[in-house]
C-alpha cells in the first residue's frame, strides 16, 4: 500500500535536441577513454532525448592540442559504429572547445572566418564555443573578445558559472559580456549541484536573469550520465523545465 511512496519520478528528457557541448571523442583528453564507453555515452545521450551531437574535444595548451587531422577520423569511426549498434543519434559534426590561451591566439593570426587557411574550425556556422581558465581570468578579454567578434565569430562562452573569480560584483562581468553580444552555454549538471553550491546558484541567477543562451552537458563519463539521469527525474528539474526549453537556442543553431 505504500509503494507510491518509492516511485521512481517520470524522466523528462533535456530541453533540446541538439547537443554542443561534450567530450565523447574516445582518448583524446579527459573524456571518454574508448570507443566503447563513447557508444554508450552517446546511447545515454539517445535516452534522454537528443537526436543531434556535435562533439567539442579540448584545445588547450599544453595538454590537449587537438587538430582536425587528429579528430576527423576518431569521429567517422564512432559515427560509423554508433550507426551499426543503431543508435539513434545524428553524429552532425565536431568542432572543439577552444581554451582563450596563446596557442588559440596563435590560431587566430591563421585568418578570420571563412578565410580557407584560417584553422579555427567553428562549433556550427559561424558559432565558436570558447572557455576561460578555471584558475583566473583572461588578461584583456574584452579586447579579445572584440578582435573574434570583428572577425565573424558568434561567441558562446561554455559554463559561464563555473568561473567562480566572476561570481560576485553584482553579476557585472555576466552583463558585460552579453552587452557585448557574447552568449552564454550554461552545464545541465551546474543545476543539479555537480559543481558545488556556488556554482549553482550562478546557474540559476544566469537563467533568471535570461542568460542562458545555451545548453550542454559538458559530458566526460558514465558517472556525469548518472547524476545526469538522477537529475532529469527529480522535482527541481520538472519545475525549470519550460523556462529551459522557452530560454535556449540549441535546436535552432
Amino acid at each position: 500500500m505504500f509503494d507510491f511512496l518509492f516511485k521512481k519520478r517520470e524522466l523528462l528528457p533535456l530541453p533540446y535536441k541538439r547537443e554542443l557541448h561534450c567530450h565523447l571523442i574516445p582518448g583524446v583528453d579527459d573524456g571518454s577513454r574508448s570507443m566503447e564507453e563513447s557508444l554508450e555515452l552517446l546511447s545515454y545521450l539517445q535516452k534522454f532525448g537528443v537526436e543531434k551531437v556535435i562533439f567539442t574535444p579540448h584545445h588547450t595548451s599544453p595538454r590537449f592540442m587537438n587538430t582536425p587531422e587528429i579528430i576527423q577520423p576518431l569521429f567517422s569511426e564512432l559515427k560509423q559504429q554508433a550507426a551499426e549498434q543503431n543508435i539513434q543519434i545524428q553524429c552532425e559534426d565536431f568542432s572543439f572547445e577552444y581554451r582563450m590561451d596563446d596557442s588559440f591566439i596563435e590560431l587566430m593570426q591563421t585568418g578570420k572566418y571563412g578565410d580557407p587557411k584560417c584553422q579555427i574550425r567553428p562549433l556550427h556556422g559561424k558559432y565558436l564555443l570558447i572557455e576561460n581558465s578555471f584558475s583566473h581570468p583572461v588578461p584583456a578579454l574584452d579586447k579579445l573578445v572584440e578582435r573574434l567578434l570583428s572577425d565573424g565569430y558568434y561567441l558562446v562562452l561554455a559554463h559561464p558559472e563555473r568561473y567562480l573569480y566572476y561570481c560576485g560584483h553584482h553579476g557585472r562581468f555576466y552583463h558585460n559580456l552579453q552587452e557585448m553580444q557574447v552568449e552564454f552555454q550554461v552545464n545541465m549538471l551546474s543545476f543539479a549541484g555537480y559543481y558545488g553550491d556556488v556554482t549553482k546558484k550562478m546557474a540559476y541567477w544566469l537563467l533568471e536573469q535570461g542568460y542562458v543562451n545555451f545548453l550542454g552537458t559538458d559530458m566526460h563519463h558514465l558517472h556525469h550520465c548518472e547524476l545526469l539521469e538522477k537529475f532529469l527525474r527529480s522535482k527541481k528539474y520538472a519545475e525549470i523545465y519550460d523556462t529551459l526549453c522557452d530560454s535556449i537556442c540549441n535546436d535552432q543553431l
